[in-house]
């Protein structure tokens, strides 16, 4: 009987604890043994067991900080991505967190409770070694068979002791193959600009912005009017600069403080290109041939963008290599389609980039954020193209930053108070305990963070070195490519000879070559013109070329009446594993995309609390006459504990009013509360009505562009309805209304006002 095949695993987040699962279900019992080396006390990687960042009283595992240089991420930072593609084939969220209860965008907590209980279910306790460091991995051939030595040392459960490793005791062990999943943003990155050194004090990574202490120590050091400066653009840049100016937005209206305008400090966005900010709810179109006519439903922007139907027909092809100009138009025309004319024209910087072309030419970046765009419109966050040249200490706590800004005048920002640099990750230390001779054949790049390696099996192999794996070592790796990934190093090893290793046919060989040359080819071309953000961004063609190379065949959603879909890994499941929780993932996933008419859906809901933030123009009347002014909704942090999102709404003019505007973002009944407020210290007061009929589908109309969302609440203390009319222009609205009316017949309007956005210069 042939005894199993040893792998090393390097890391026990998602692309470790994937590996491993794969390795031990999906073939015959005794073809694997897995071994997961952690440094870490508990699993998850960067995301957060615990609720509370301090630990949890469970018993099931220690707390510890050791995620990493950075730390875990805040335990309720939402994901940017829905559950639908946060998740893997076969763990249905429902599973972990019950069926009432199961977020469209979980929290990190939730997701490093998801990662928990995917470990308790599919992996023994002896494969997750915690608390393992692997200092060094050797490869060497014995009898004519590779094998890896691995070395590691045990580290100390108390996180505040710091031992060095060379102080302790080195084990080692002998492995058949080797996996690298430790992550590709193992520590935060800080570019060399001239005279940052001497301004360390004040200077940040976007990483450690992971709950108010944190940004309240930042915005202090602004207090007496200095500017706050974000560096980098992407995620990372439009996450940091707008939890900071939300942090500014709730000191002014926060209930019961009455400060002066003047006293906050302004936050400044750096960013070297434009890029589009994209909400996490987005309009997508879809036809139906039976009756020719075209519905438009609001959708987490990961079902609608990787939706199958915008491929051509026929089977889909991974994209990868340098990015076209006609890549280029084809990308921004879908984003000015969805986004809307008025949302596109609050952008940082042109998003049209010129008529040049080289302009044509350099790919347009993304950025997810709810918030963000508006904060710009209403200038809280101001912004400019361009790179940050040099930092010079100008006075104490105080520095001036040099932009170079293309095609114009170099741009100096005064009085800068702290900078916050968003500037990515390095990957490199999760490569540090490989030997020279490998990273030499693997054509180890230390300079090219989007490139550091030359690898073929889309990401996860180099041929010249069969027995080392990579899974989720990629700029922005998502959950179902690692899955997929992990699928592909299995079957590979799966067939390798126990004498004489992995042995590929002469076909294989030339393709893996081609491959590997192509992701040259990428690395050497012009990095500002002709790469993309991502360059395995391709998750639809990933997902279905990996399908198609590993025989898997893709579940229908028969409700959409032959509609494809959207790409989710429950529907690309290879096992008879969880078979209960594939199906519960796919029924839910159909009610999302097909969700009941007249029912509070929690997208429409989202996209009309994101949408009402600023200032607009309104013109009431009624019967007590006329009425006009400015109205302002201020997000502030929620001031109950029950709601997820506020606003503060004012009024001035003729007459003056505030409201407090709550957001329930539950799973089942997403809710916007209006309350009456006082004028003095801004506290809600009293409900006066929730919107709560919030229909997508019956009450939207799609016209180049616009739709209708209506919505209705009522008062029960004056027994009068209220009637909302929104009209958006892709993800913006563009004019609303709301109408009072008093019973028994709703025919008496008490008044009616008509908000039309405020338009900046």
């Amino acid at each position: 009987m042939l005894r199993p095949k040893k792998v090393a695993i390097i890391g026990a987040g998602p692309s470790g604890l994937v590996t491993a699962k794969t390795l031990l279900h999906h073939f015959p019992q005794g073809t694997f043994t897995p071994s997961i080396f952690e440094k870490s006390h508990e699993i998850g990687g960067l995301w957060p067991i615990h609720h509370n960042r301090r630990g949890s009283n469970s018993g099931h595992a220690r707390a510890s900080k050791d995620h990493g240089a950075g730390g875990p991420v805040n335990p309720s930072m939402r994901t940017n991505l829905s559950r639908f593609t946060v998740s893997f084939s076969d763990l249905a969220w429902e599973s972990v967190l019950g069926t009432a209860d199961v977020p469209m965008f979980p929290q990190a907590w939730q997701v490093g409770r998801y990662l928990e209980t995917y470990a308790e279910r599919y992996l023994p306790d002896e494969v997750v070694r915690l608390g393992c460091e692997v200092v060094r991995a050797v490869r060497e051939v014995v009898g004519g068979r590779p094998r890896w030595t691995v070395q590691w040392v045990q580290r100390s459960g108390n996180e505040e002791q710091r031992d060095d490793t060379e102080q302790r005791a080195v084990e080692t062990e002998y492995f058949d193959f080797l996996v690298v999943a430790s992550g590709y943003f193992s520590r935060p990155y800080t570019p060399g600009i001239p005279g940052l050194a001497a301004f360390a004090d004040r200077t940040f990574h976007s990483s450690a912005l992971r709950g108010l202490e944190d940004l309240n120590a930042i915005v202090e050091k602004s207090s007496d009017g200095g500017r706050l400066v974000v560096v980098g653009g992407s995620m990372s840049g439009v996450e940091a600069a707008s939890s900071l100016a939300l942090h500014v937005s709730s000191l002014r209206s926060a209930p019961g403080v009455s400060m002066q305008t003047g006293s906050f400090t302004e936050v400044y966005h750096i960013s070297s290109r434009p890029f589009w900010t994209v909400p996490t709810y987005i309009p997508h179109t879809q036809s139906d041939d039976a009756t020719d006519t075209e519905t438009v439903s609001l959708l987490p922007l990961d079902l609608a963008m990787y939706d199958l139907a915008r491929r051509p027909p026929g089977p889909v092809e991974y994209a990868f290599g340098p990015v076209s100009a006609a890549q280029v138009a084809k990308v921004n025309g879908y984003f000015r389609s969805i986004l809307g004319e008025d949302y596109t024209s609050i952008g940082p910087g042109d998003i049209e980039l010129g008529s040049g072309e080289k302009e044509a030419l350099q790919p347009p970046w993304v950025a997810i954020g709810n918030d963000y765009a508006e904060f710009v419109r209403s200038k809280a966050i101001r912004t400019a193209i361009g790179r940050v040249s040099a930092v010079h200490a100008s006075s104490p706590g105080r520095a001036k930053v040099d932009i170079e800004q293309p095609g114009k005048e170099s741009m100096l920002l005064d009085d800068v108070a702290a900078i916050v640099l968003a500037t990515g990750f390095t990957p490199f230390p999760s490569l540090a305990f490989l030997p020279e001779d490998v990273l030499y054949a693997l054509e180890y790049s230390p300079d090219d963070s989007f490139f550091p390696l030359i690898l073929d099996g889309k990401g996860s192999t180099n041929a010249n070195i069969p027995d080392l794996g990579f899974v989720g070592f990629y700029r922005g790796p998502y959950w179902g490519v690692m899955e997929m990934q992990a699928r592909n190093l299995a079957h590979t090893w799966a067939r390798a000879d126990t004498e004489h290793g992995i042995q590929f046919s002469a076909k294989e060989q030339e393709s893996k070559a081609q491959e590997r040359q192509s992701v040259r080819d990428y690395r050497n071309a012009d990095p500002d013109l002709h790469r993309g953000q991502f360059p395995m961004g391709d998750y639809t063609g990933l997902m279905e070329s990996f399908a198609r190379d590993l025989g898997i065949c893709r579940a229908p959603l028969p409700e959409l009446n032959e509609r494809p879909g959207p790409v989710v890994p429950a529907r690309y499941a290879v096992s008879g594993l969880g078979r209960a929780d594939i199906q519960t993932s796919l029924q839910a996933l159909q009610e999302t995309l097909q969700p009941t008419r007249g029912g509070a859906s929690p997208a429409v809901a989202m996209a009309i609390f994101r949408a009402l933030h600023g200032s607009w123009d309104f013109s009431r009347s009624g019967q007590g006459g006329v009425a006009s002014g400015i109205s302002i909704f201020s997000p502030r942090y929620p001031s109950s504990p029950a709601y997820e999102k506020e606003y503060l709404y004012e009024e001035s003019g003729h007459t003056l009013a505030s409201f407090v505007y709550r957001f329930t973002d539950s799973p089942q009944d997403a809710e916007i509360t209006v309350w009456s407020a006082d004028s003095q210290d801004k506290t809600a007061v009293a409900l006066l009505y929730g919107l709560r009929t919030l229909d997508q589908e019956g009450s939207s109309t799609l016209s180049q562009g616009e739709y209708t969302i209506r919505a209705t609440g009522s008062q029960w203390s004056s027994h009068c309805t209220y009637e909302y009319v929104f009209r958006f222009n892709g993800v913006a609205i563009s004019s609303w209304e709301y109408t009072v009316r008093r019973p028994p017949d709703h025919g008496v309007v008490l008044s009616r006002t008509l908000y039309r956005r405020v338009q900046n210069t």
